[in-house]
């Protein structure tokens, strides 16, 4: 029988989970509430319990609100204290409203804890938002504050902050403050408060490489180097990612749990989950032989063979090499830099890819060559 006293709510979209556990609070204004809050990776079960089954000493209730349930996704035998939360979950105390927040992480289906929940508790799931809702929670939030956003400033918004939500909120407040009570969000604020957030750029590359789709490759590389205008950056970018995605595959194939993997890299539940999410999409061998490449092109990259930097005008500047290289040398490199830019072409560009070509030392007047 579900007691209305308890509460799981899981999935991924965050801010309406807030949203929710925040009006449950709301709904007992008429009365006195303490609310207590446990990070669960640093709290016990019996902390927990002592508190729950402690009557209130002025108030009429307590709320005691549980983050980073970690231990919804273990499995095997389980310590008595979690049992005797077990126990509690039977016949909760009147007094206590136990609110389970496990934003981000995946309960493991065989958890006894977890079982338990679905027996006795209230759970409400909040999976990947859809996009509509998120642009109507923003375009409510700003009219709360007599301020209007531009549709068109929404989409540049979500595609700035890419899927979080936790930075969409404070993002969104920035802005907020920054334009006041009655004034106007466009895209030219959110292009100048906002940091685009290249990381989902990144993966969707990743993807992209491993599946040897070259036309889709091209087209996110190419939009990163607009972006960043540094090619390096992308290239160093790209090979951290491949690192830690195959640090995380590895550590999977281990049987290590998102509880595991958020203390091995000492990030919150919410950040492992994503972690785990992510590298579930590839396979070691396909990490480690990318990896090696990659290592290759940094090195080719570093040693100025290949480096090149496109600017908002399309001009690519790069050196090619020093003085004391040598002509022969200076050919290779100005051969190798004309190759990568040819190579790079995409395949929907019409007309003259190269319109010309200029060469100079540094300070000095250049010279154009023939293409």
């Amino acid at each position: 029988m579900v007691d209305e006293n308890l509460y799981l709510f899981t999935g991924t979209a965050e801010i309406f989970i807030q949203n929710r556990i925040s009006r449950i609070i709301a709904s007992y204004d008429k009365q006195q509430v303490s609310i207590i809050k446990y990070d669960m990776e640093q709290t016990s079960f019996s902390r927990v319990l002592e508190d729950a089954c402690t009557l209130p000493f002025l108030e009429d209730l307590k709320i005691i609100i549980l983050r980073n349930p970690t231990f919804l996704t273990t499995k095997g035998e389980i310590a008595n204290d979690a049992k005797n939360f077990i126990k509690y979950l039977k016949k909760p105390v009147e007094t206590s409203i136990i609110i389970i927040n496990a934003t981000n992480i995946t309960p493991n289906p065989s958890n006894e804890v977890y079982k338990a929940l679905k027996n006795y508790a209230m759970i409400i799931d909040y999976s990947d938002s859809e996009e509509i809702e998120i642009k109507g929670w923003i375009t409510r939030t700003c009219a709360s504050k007599g301020i209007e956003i531009k549709d068109s400033a929404i989409n540049l918004f979500l595609e700035y902050i890419n899927s979080d939500q936790v930075r969409m909120v404070n993002e969104l407040d920035k802005i907020m403050n920054y334009v006041g009570d009655g004034g106007t969000i466009n895209e030219e604020v959110v292009k100048l408060l906002v940091t685009r957030d290249l990381s989902k750029e990144i993966f969707n590359l990743i993807k992209a490489i491993i599946a040897k789709d070259l036309i889709k490759t091209n087209k996110i590389y190419q939009t990163l180097a607009l972006q960043t205008k540094d090619i390096q950056g992308v290239i160093a970018m790209i090979s951290n990612s491949f690192k830690d995605l195959l640090t995380t595959a590895k550590l999977l194939k281990a049987g290590y749990s998102q509880h595991d993997i958020s203390r091995f890299y000492n990030v919150s539940s919410s950040r492992a989950y994503y972690i785990v999410k992510d590298a579930k999409n590839f396979k070691v061998e396909d990490l480690e032989k990318y990896i090696i490449k990659m290592a290759d092109l940094d090195y080719k990259i570093k040693s100025g063979k290949i480096e090149y930097r496109l600017d908002k005008n399309n001009i690519i500047h790069c050196p090619i090499g020093k003085l004391s290289f040598g002509a022969e040398k200076l050919d290779d490199n100005y051969q190798a830099l004309l190759g990568a830019i040819v190579k790079a072409k995409p395949a929907a560009a019409k007309g003259q890819y190269i319109r010309s070509i200029s060469v100079s030392s540094t300070m000095s007047p250049s010279v154009s060559l023939k293409i």
